[in-house]
């Protein structure tokens, strides 16, 4: 499971990965044999139903950014790639992020789109009623806006504590994902699924031997 954020030219942000580097890591996926799936592909290996393809990834995008439909979606294209975004409801028509209309393009091109809460917060600091409100208002209206269920979830920062588990239990969330370093599998608890957060300022090779490490373990 890889995480990433904004595709651009940022020098020295963490979280902003060069498209030229994305192309380079799309391209090393499928020249490898890799297989990005779909939420639904992925529910379905993780819980024995359907038997792993090889080498299977799970390509996620957090918050919500413009460039992941005008950058990410033409390079992930032309692999025939699925994708899985996680966006925060609150940024949508701002400056920088995407418009519905841009994730109703994702969502026609085939990624998942689910909920990263309305504001971002650092979740373990809100009440219990604001983390429901910030959990499921961002769920409803992803589902009002698609027409499609949005039981998944990623944790803003990475950040949970017993209360924001409750509350995706009672809602029946289905999965949720953190940033914990490594691949996502079945011995994990299904609300604590790991992913791989792509650092842009980590060489290429860097990032080669997270994914072969991570498919290998």
């Amino acid at each position: 499971m890889l995480n990433y954020h904004s595709i651009g030219v940022a020098p020295g942000n963490t979280y902003v990965l060069h498209p030229d580097t994305f192309v380079r890591q799309m391209d090393y996926l499928a020249a490898h044999h890799y297989t990005p799936m779909t939420l639904a592909e992925f529910a379905s290996v993780i819980t024995n139903k359907m038997p792993s393809p090889a080498h299977p990834v799970l390509l996620t995008f957090d918050d919500g950014y413009a460039n992941n439909a005008e950058v990410a979606l033409p390079i992930l294209q032309q692999h025939g790639f699925p994708a899985t975004l996680y966006v925060s409801t609150g940024l949508v028509n701002t400056p920088g992020y995407l418009t519905w209309p841009q994730i109703k393009q994702l969502s026609a091109a085939g990624w998942d789109i689910a909920s990263h809460t309305v504001t971002h917060p650092h979740l373990p600091m809100l009440s219990k009623k604001a983390q429901r409100e910030e959990i499921l208002a961002a769920r409803t209206q992803i589902e009002q806006e698609l027409g499609k269920s949005a039981n998944t979830f990623a944790y803003p920062y990475g950040e949970f504590n017993r209360t924001t588990l409750s509350i995706l239990r009672k809602a029946k969330f289905r999965y949720a994902f953190t940033t914990l370093e490594g691949w996502a599998s079945s011995d994990q608890p299904p609300l604590k699924l790991h992913r791989i957060v792509v650092d842009s300022q980590k060489p290429f090779e860097d990032w080669v031997q997270q994914v072969t490490e991570a498919t290998t373990s």
